[in-house]
């Protein structure tokens, strides 16, 4: 199993830094009040749990989609001191929305039939030549185009090692060999580029199962094995997720109670002062 731990995006860093400053320092003149504590422990927790929540239904609405990697969120504790007023003398951590972690271990190998249809066995990724530049992908579910180059189903060029590779439309059978050479007629016309990263966090994913190198370049996947009239499924286990979906759902209505408790307690305590005055 190979996975990635890629960091939330830089939007995404700043809408949490954002919340989680409102979360973490509720102020009056400048203090927290010690009643926030518990309200703004539970916030930040629901926002985390809805984070998962967005992660966990992805994955099960791409539970089909070819060459899909399955993703889970990271969290981890943020600690704040208490409010001054507060009783309590130890630091109070809040929920953060860390990191993506990205399971890139292979899905199962499902036959089409379609000549056109590739998968591979092991570590790799296909070379495309997307709006965005040089991109990659496990989806191999290509087709012609009207010039007879070979596209995905969104129309980019797969790469050979020498460009975009092109067939004759009206040629005989086509066939790859397990190290990605293809061939129509029993003539080679090209190979495909199938290339590996030694960390997945050096992949950006940019949609439509499309990945950008960042930080590292490809190297070519020498151990990778190209198979024909195959595509790769997608790595989500339904039976994980739907489990992890109740489980995220449960929690969120418990932390709601908890929220809920907490603001009649903050009621409460607002009419026996006020009655004092």
């Amino acid at each position: 199993m190979v996975e990635g731990l890629i960091p939330v995006s830089a939007a995404e860093n700043a809408d949490q830094a954002q919340r989680g400053s409102a979360a973490a320092k509720v102020q009056r003149g400048g203090k927290r009040r010690p009643m926030d504590n518990s309200f703004m422990v539970g916030l930040s927790a629901q926002q985390v749990l809805q984070k998962r929540m967005d992660t966990t239904a992805n994955n099960l609405a791409n539970m089909t989609t070819a060459g899909f990697t399955d993703e889970h969120l990271v969290t981890r504790d943020l600690t704040e001191k208490p409010a001054a007023a507060s009783d309590s003398p130890n630091d109070i951590s809040f929920a953060d929305a860390w990191m993506l972690q990205r399971d890139f271990s292979t899905g199962p190998i499902e036959q089409t039939g379609n000549a056109l249809d590739f998968a591979i066995e092991g570590e790799g990724f296909f070379a495309v030549q997307s709006a965005a530049g040089q991109a990659y992908t496990r989806d191999g579910r290509f087709s012609l185009d009207a010039e007879g180059q070979i596209v995905t189903r969104n129309g980019e060029p797969v790469l050979g090692e020498s460009g975009p590779i092109k067939l004759n439309p009206t040629g005989g059978s086509v066939s790859v060999s397990r190290e990605g050479s293809i061939s129509q007629d029993g003539q080679i016309v090209g190979a495909l580029r199938v290339s590996t990263f030694q960390t997945p966090s050096a992949l950006e994913k940019v949609g439509d199962n499309l990945w950008l190198a960042t930080d590292e370049q490809p190297t070519p996947a020498t151990d990778a094995r190209v198979v024909s009239g195959f595509v790769e499924g997608s790595n989500v286990n339904a039976v994980k997720e739907l489990t992890d979906m109740i489980e995220i759902s449960r929690a969120y209505t418990s932390v709601a109670k908890m929220i809920q408790q907490s603001d009649e307690l903050r009621g409460t305590s607002i009419d026996k002062l006020a009655r004092v005055r």
